[in-house]
């Protein structure tokens, strides 16, 4: 099973004591080699302007941030897991072992794809709406890069197990690399809502939360499932009381029922 997660704005930087440094070369998915080096040039091209703050999303609060991008190969590297914070990642154990037979891919506006298991990153500054240097939009300049790359994982997905892709990304990293799945892989986007009185409406605000439920769940379950049907009740018994979990087309849509 692969499991596709949206970065996080907020990050936590690795200590720098006994921590390694970005390593280009030794990140998974080595197709993307070439394009990160020409992201990682551009973002730095871009740290360097006067405008660098408002192209890189920097909050006035931490100008320090401007900075840390302009020497992102001097900057420590750490777990994913624990670099990405936030609601999302709030949920999940960074310190766990990911099981051999389900995979963690996070998108990243400076990386393409960071593999949770694998690669190591520092706490860089950058989105796929950033305005990069000669670039352009962060998540429009991946789009045709990552597009062989889907295929590929979605090719490997329908050979394995458990032939599932569990999108928990929010739309503009969807747009980012668009994944579809056919009769050899399902593809389910995870939709969280909120039912009040029989009326439901899509939760917006709070999604990641949900989002990071249902992976830490389908992380710490015994084995991956190999269906969507299994994916499902799996869900419907981990996340508990109070949050339904319904198979809608390509959707799994978590429910949580409030009073």
């Amino acid at each position: 099973m692969l499991i596709l997660l949206p970065p996080s704005e907020t990050k936590t930087r690795p200590s720098e004591v006994g921590t390694a440094r970005l390593d280009l070369d030794g990140m998974s998915l080595p197709a993307l080699h070439e394009s990160r080096e020409t992201m990682l040039r551009a973002a730095r091209r871009t740290a360097a302007g006067a405008d660098a703050a408002a192209r890189l999303g920097v909050p006035a609060s931490a100008p320090e941030l401007v900075g840390r991008m302009l020497h992102l190969d001097e900057e420590p590297a750490g777990a994913p897991l624990a670099v990405y914070s936030g609601v999302l990642y709030d949920q999940l154990d960074p310190a766990a072992s990911l099981p051999e037979d389900r995979r963690v891919l996070v998108q990243s506006a400076l990386f393409g794809l960071v593999d949770a298991a694998q690669d190591a990153i520092p706490a860089y500054r950058l989105s796929a709406g950033s305005s990069l240097s000669r670039l352009g939009k962060a998540g429009t300049w991946w789009r045709p890069r990552l597009r062989p790359i889907a295929q590929e994982l979605l090719a490997e997905q329908a050979r394995s197990a458990s032939p599932l892709v569990i999108d928990c990304r929010s739309g503009g990293y969807r747009s980012m690399m668009a994944m579809r799945g056919d009769e050899t892989v399902r593809v389910l986007e995870v939709a969280p809502v909120q039912e009040r009185d029989g009326v439901r409406s899509v939760i917006s605000h709070d999604a990641k939360r949900y989002r990071g439920l249902v992976t830490r769940v389908l992380l710490e379950a015994a084995q991956a499932p190999a269906t969507a049907q299994e994916a499902r009740e799996l869900l419907a018994e981990g996340l508990g009381a109070g949050l339904a979990v319904e198979l809608d087309g390509d959707r799994l849509v978590v429910v949580d029922r409030v009073r």
